[in-house]
């Protein structure tokens, strides 16, 4: 479906000219290969362990359920996290991300794309889309964020873990981690992509400092500064379990099980690799 005229899109794809994964399609579940997304959580619990299990083997070669979960919870929201956190940031606009509002292209039974179904969003009354059909003006930066949480977290990602946990089973701390920790690397990616570095850095006080949010201190967001180089990154508070995949036991580098220590070292080794 081709709507570059729509405001949502042409900021969807400005974004993605920054990053492609911040770029989201609008779909037709009428065209080839195209579905909504919540068939996939209504049809049958064996139908989607089945799913999960071959992302753990696809992506880690593991056969723990926990493991698996994680990858597909990996897989599942970087296609729509990084938009929505992209629009929050870059045009304080948030896209309708309900589970109800996003299809799955598939290719050979696996997920190659998430697509918005409508374009609807959330933006303030001095956006310039202000008085377009898909837009819903709320009245403040307060609201802005309420919407989002609403629309991303109640009605997209609580109803898939809710649903992972009872089928997989997954793990309810795990899952909300990978949320969480999806969010960051959205900042993190964000972060040296923008002039006003305090627009990401409020962004994560909001997604993280909210006691009524569901990643409420999941992570904890940081400045790092090395050799006139600087980046925005998180230490997680729960454990993703790849490192039970992992031949020579190796951590992430904001991992819990590493020293706080030994993760500023890999944070600064990452930034002397930074062109």
């Amino acid at each position: 479906m081709t709507m570059d005229g729509h405001p949502l899109v042409r900021s969807l794809r400005e974004a993605g000219e920054l990053d492609p994964y911040f770029d989201m399609p609008v779909s037709n579940v009428n065209e080839t290969g195209w579905s909504p997304a919540t068939d996939l959580f209504q049809v049958g619990d064996a139908s989607l362990r089945e799913l999960v299990m071959s992302y753990g083997y696809a992506r880690w070669g593991t056969s723990n359920n926990h493991v698996a979960a994680s990858a597909f919870m990996i897989a599942y929201l970087t296609r729509f996290i990084y938009p929505m956190v992209g629009q929050y940031v870059l045009s304080r606009r948030v896209p309708r991300l309900t589970l109800e509002n996003l299809a799955f292209h598939r290719t050979n039974g696996r997920i190659d794309a998430t697509g918005l179904r409508q374009p609807q969003f959330a933006v303030l009354p001095d956006d310039p889309a202000a008085g377009h059909p898909d837009a819903e003006v709320l009245h403040s930066e307060t609201d802005l964020y309420r919407r989002l949480k609403d629309w991303a977290f109640e009605s997209n990602v609580e109803i898939v873990i809710e649903t992972l946990c009872r089928s997989v089973p997954a793990s309810v701390n795990v899952s909300l981690n990978a949320v969480a920790a999806s969010c960051s690397q959205a900042l993190h990616r964000l972060y040296n992509r923008v002039e006003d570095k305090s627009l990401v850095l409020g962004a994560a006080e909001n997604l993280f400092g909210d006691p009524s949010s569901p990643i409420y201190r999941q992570v904890s967001m940081e400045v790092i500064e090395h050799r006139g180089k600087s980046g925005f990154f998180a230490r997680r508070r729960g454990c993703c379990l790849v490192w039970r995949t992992r031949r020579d036991n190796g951590y992430c580098s904001n991992c819990i099980l590493q020293p706080r220590e030994e993760q500023t070292r890999e944070f600064k080794a990452m930034l002397e690799r930074v062109n």
